[in-house]
């Protein structure tokens, strides 16, 4: 029997779940939320990152876990992530030559970061004399800055992943019938995007567009303080027939830079592979639940576009009935868990 925990920090709120497989079952064994400590993840002060850790450690007891290891995630926005075309290389040659194709990504010295990783297709899959490899950079400084605030909550991080890695995983095991799908992250500060080929992450893209810019945009367009933009962003989200449209008009230049990014990514996609096609888009993260999101998204790109349910497959007790409609906020935490 095998316990894991998954840690999900994001800005806004903090989500953990914890899962336990055994032979071919996986059930649902504590799970549960709670807000971050306001401005906890962008602060570098000592009593912030405390604050966080204390919040963490909270949540831990609240929920009644039992691990103490934990799956993080790191922030979108802040890791280099890019899949990248190498030619046919054995694993020795690759490990050598990633240090070189990583100093062509990466904007940052190769001694600041942590590099990783991994052979998504080698050239037999992709019908190429290449290989697509899947290559993630942290900042050391960021995983320093999360390991000593788990370390203050009681918890020792076995591994380390982006958001949209954790999510695809969620995701992607949800709907194991679906060949080419393209998944949508839309969170409070950024909006992630990948498209998962045959189970397998083929793209992903990170942009500073959510929850907040729609807020900001309210706030600014209605004359509105943020508490009160972002009240009317819950109760009307992007309902065209509310408020004589006014909220609509006001986020729809952060919607458009959404729109704009799905268009390009489903066309590069496309262009790549011409036998093959996005067949549904999966949305999740709590942006995803506004009034009148699916509706618009839909509606802009003619696509065929869902929740996303991350407890498919998965056992839960009654007890964790209250979570059935908050699947689209857990795909991260329910993703690192299943890892």
């Amino acid at each position: 029997m095998k316990t894991t925990l998954g840690l999900d920090i994001g800005s806004h709120n903090i989500k953990l779940i914890e899962l336990v497989s055994e032979s071919d079952q996986i059930a649902l064994v504590a799970a549960g939320s709670m807000p971050t400590p306001p401005k906890s993840l962008s602060s570098n002060l000592q009593a912030d990152a405390e604050a966080l850790a204390v919040a963490i450690k909270q949540l831990v007891k609240d929920t009644g876990c039992k691990s103490r290891e934990v799956n993080i995630a790191l922030p979108e926005s802040k890791v280099f992530t890019r899949v990248i075309e190498v030619p046919q290389l054995s694993s020795r040659e690759l490990t050598s030559a990633i240090k070189w194709e990583a100093e062509q990504y990466i904007p940052l010295p190769l001694d600041q970061v942590n590099v990783d990783f991994t052979v998504l297709r080698d050239a037999k899959a992709t019908g190429t004399n290449k290989m697509e490899v899947l290559l993630v950079a942290a900042p050391k400084a960021l995983l320093e800055k999360y390991l000593a605030i788990l370390e203050y909550a009681g918890l020792q991080a076995v591994n380390a992943e982006t958001e949209i890695i954790a999510t695809s995983r969620a995701v992607a095991r949800s709907i194991p019938t679906v060949r080419n799908l393209m998944i949508v992250s839309l969170g409070a500060s950024n909006s992630d995007i990948a498209i998962i080929q045959n189970g397998v992450l083929s793209f992903t893209r990170s942009l500073s567009a959510g929850g907040d810019a729609l807020t900001r945009a309210i706030a600014q367009n209605l004359d509105f303080n943020l508490t009160q933009a972002e009240e009317y962003k819950r109760t009307y989200g992007l309902q065209k027939d509310k408020l004589e449209g006014k909220i609509i008009n006001a986020v729809r230049p952060v919607m458009d830079t959404i729109v704009n990014e799905m268009k390009r990514a489903i066309a590069f996609f496309e262009e790549k592979h011409t036998d093959q096609h996005i067949e549904t888009i999966m949305l999740c993260g709590g942006v995803a639940q506004l009034p009148g999101m699916i509706i618009y998204l839909a509606e802009s790109i003619n696509f065929e576009i869902q929740l996303a349910n991350p407890w498919i497959g998965i056992m839960r007790e009654p007890r964790f009935n209250v979570l059935n409609t908050e699947g689209p906020n857990f795909c991260v935490s329910v993703g690192l868990a299943l890892r």
